[in-house]
């Protein structure tokens, strides 16, 4: 019950509900980049994209940029996948990615990157694409659904499980803590470079809802942030 009331507290009484947010990227103290995600959503279905670049001197250095699109179905204030799209260009290599789901199935239906090590389907079953992951996370939460989060991930190549089930604050601001594991799909090497790395969402009470306002994330790469600009 509390899941379906959740529903009703983060959707409003019009019968559909567009949201744009603007989010700014840091890294080894300097802002990288900006990431861009709208969303559509009804009581009965989703639809998203995000956009990442990289901007000023990160930007001029080396050009990083993604678009993700995904939609489906929603169900007791779960998101239930049907498709996804990927295009990434990391300044040397471009890949795309299309999934689409049946029966909670992730499928490649286009991309040319293959899995280190296989990934099985009990596995794969009931994952979800990075964009309707980044969605659940960034959308607000209601008291019911905050700090609950225990999902895997599958971007059509690598499998991963985001947690974030530890809360921290008080009644104005609370800090989801988690993690980031690296499950399938990886090499032995990239398993003992980084296997599980830590999550952190910083959320602000507004009204009954709470609003994602900060993201802390740590990489192979080292330690990033992210601000909610609007």
């Amino acid at each position: 019950m509390g899941q379906i009331a959740a529903v009703s507290l983060w959707l409003p009484t019009a019968s559909q509900a567009t949201e744009t947010q603007l989010w700014s990227v840091h890294g080894f103290g300097v802002k990288v980049g900006e990431l861009r995600i709208k969303t559509t959503q009804t009581q009965d279905s989703y639809a998203g994209n995000g956009q990442f670049q990289t901007t000023g001197l990160a930007g001029v250095l080396k050009r990083i940029r993604f678009r993700i699109a995904a939609n489906g179905r929603v169900q007791q204030a779960q998101l239930l996948p049907k498709s996804y799209d990927g295009f990434i260009d990391t300044g040397r290599r471009v890949s795309e990615t299309k999934l689409r789901f049946v029966n909670a199935m992730p499928k490649k239906v286009a991309g040319n990157q293959d899995p280190e090590t296989p990934i099985s389907d009990d596995a794969k079953r009931g994952a979800l694409d990075p964009m309707t992951m980044m969605w659940h996370t960034v959308r607000d939460q209601s008291d019911d659904t905050l700090c609950t989060l225990n999902k895997t991930q599958f971007d059509g190549t690598r499998l991963v499980r985001i947690t974030l089930t530890k809360r921290d604050g008080d009644a104005r601001t609370a800090t989801c803590s988690g993690t980031y594991d690296r499950i399938g799909g990886y090499s032995v090497e990239e398993l003992a470079e980084l296997k599980t790395s830590p999550l952190q969402i910083i959320y602000q009470r507004e009204g009954t809802l709470w609003r994602a306002q900060e993201i802390h994330l740590t990489s192979r790469h080292g330690k990033a942030k992210l601000r909610r600009q609007e």
